[in-house]
């Protein structure tokens, strides 16, 4: 079990004025290890994050965040591990507009080592996302960006691949598929690869 309570301030002086921000998280964890291969974990959030614009009233927000996540992993040796989760996660805009997003999402993440040099990752999550407010918000907003947390409201799939191979005694080389479809916005597909030197 774990409990972890986080508080962040910071004033920055930027060309238009001083802009506010606050972030405060209070985070509980609790795991239950009920066979050697099965877990289920769950964690319990809750979160303040507060921006404030004295001269740009539309950019500012103060978001309470209540988040719920409950998950079961499968671990066989050191090969495989397959882990489930559910994530319910409402947020409550409580000056302007009054926006507020729901979040359900359903994930799977699948993590595979081949032999002792190479690893497969993939992930998968459904979220299916409602967000109101009030006449003159906006999906497209600063706080909607916030809240939506970069996705759309609607239905929303990401999914992501990643095959690391160590390739001699310090290099690894990583190679990294993510696609994502949100809303009603056209597929995104990104691809990427790395080597880099472990010391």
């Amino acid at each position: 079990m774990d409990i972890t309570h986080g508080l962040t301030n910071g004033k920055s002086l930027l060309t238009y004025g001083v802009e506010s921000r606050k972030l405060r998280n209070l985070v509980f964890k609790t795991r239950w290890n009920f066979s050697r291969k099965f877990s289920l974990n769950i964690v319990l959030r809750s979160a303040i994050n507060e921006l404030g614009t004295p001269k740009f009233d539309n950019r500012n927000y103060f978001v309470k965040q209540q988040v719920a996540e409950p998950s079961l992993s499968y671990i066989n040796g050191t090969n495989i591990r397959v882990t489930i989760a559910y994530n319910i996660n409402e947020k409550k805009n409580t000056i302007g507009y009054l926006e507020r997003s729901v979040n359900n999402m359903i994930s799977t993440e699948v993590k595979y080592n081949v032999l002792s040099s190479s690893t497969i990752n993939a992930r998968f999550s459904y979220n299916a996302i409602k967000f109101n407010y009030a006449t003159g918000g906006s999906p497209n907003s600063t706080v909607g960006y916030i809240m939506l947390d970069g996705l759309l409201p609607g239905n929303n799939f990401l999914w992501t691949m990643e095959y690391t191979k160590r390739l001699a005694g310090n290099i690894e080389m990583t190679i990294q598929y993510d696609g994502r479809k949100a809303g009603d916005a056209r597929t995104v597909h990104i691809g990427r690869a790395s080597v880099r030197a472990i010391l």
